[in-house]
């Protein structure tokens, strides 16, 4: 197996599914290249490939159901026999994270293939895609209930949260754009909650960061949108304003 260049952790959500299969189970996938580096002042991490794509190669009855990750996309090859993830350029000392969720079929206990990853990209300047990476992916496979009984992985489970965030607060404007500000609200608090609570119960202070910042845009949007609709019916459309007391001069400017 090629495995260079780019360094990729793989983490399960669970350990071990059941036996039986499982409609879905979530990998989460952490690459990058060079040491972890904090950014200093305006200066651009260095580019070290472009394009990278993963090639998930599955085994017979597995499926990648969707990808969860930061201006990621995913498509079916011509072929129809692998699946091919962008994930954008690769930058030194960068990190980026994304989970797969996957549908796997029924198999016997024990610790089986589900699928072979290809890792390429093009270097910069130049237009050839090179084979930088392959991992072969496994999952445990098992009927014993206590191994099925454990929780999720706290890491998988906090990405997937997190990523909730945005289509959480995408949902809720709509709702604020079209007048129905208890709605939005409502939706802003009953995610906010869920953090709080998770923050309480794992001392991860990331959740509570995240649940502030829902409650920041929640409190902003009351008032801009709440003392807007507020203003349009006092002054916009004032039933007291009749057809009888509206004028117009010469220059066709509401008098």
């Amino acid at each position: 197996m090629v495995k260079t260049m780019v360094n990729v952790a793989y983490t399960w959500d669970k350990e071990s599914i059941s036996a039986s299969g499982a409609e879905q189970v979530n990998l989460l996938i952490e690459w990058g290249y060079g040491a972890i580096r904090k950014r200093k002042g305006n200066l651009v991490p260095k580019t070290v490939g472009c394009d990278l794509q993963l090639r998930f190669i599955p085994e017979n009855g597995v499926s990648l159901l969707k990808v969860e990750g930061v201006r990621l996309g995913f498509k079916r090859s011509e072929d129809g026999e692998c699946m091919l993830i962008h994930c954008g350029d690769v930058r030194r000392g960068k990190y980026r994270q994304a989970v797969l969720t996957f549908s796997i079929p029924a198999h016997s206990s024990g610790r089986h293939t589900i699928g072979m990853m290809e890792w390429s990209w093009r270097k910069p300047s130049q237009e050839k895609r090179t084979l930088i990476r392959t991992d072969q992916i496994y999952i445990n496979y098992t009927h014993h209930l206590g191994l099925l009984s454990v929780p999720p992985h706290p890491m998988v489970e906090k990405y997937i949260k997190l990523n909730e965030t945005s289509m959480t607060v995408k949902k809720a404007l709509r709702m604020y754009e079209k007048g129905e500000h208890e709605r939005g609200a409502f939706i802003l608090n009953r995610q906010a909650d869920e953090l709080l609570i998770r923050a309480s119960r794992t001392d991860d202070m990331d959740y509570m960061k995240e649940a502030e910042l829902l409650l920041a845009i929640r409190n902003k949007w009351d008032e801009t949108f709440v003392s807007f609709a507020s203003y349009s019916a006092k002054d916009l459309f004032d039933q007291s304003i009749s057809a009888e007391n509206v004028s117009f001069n010469e220059t066709n400017t509401l008098e």
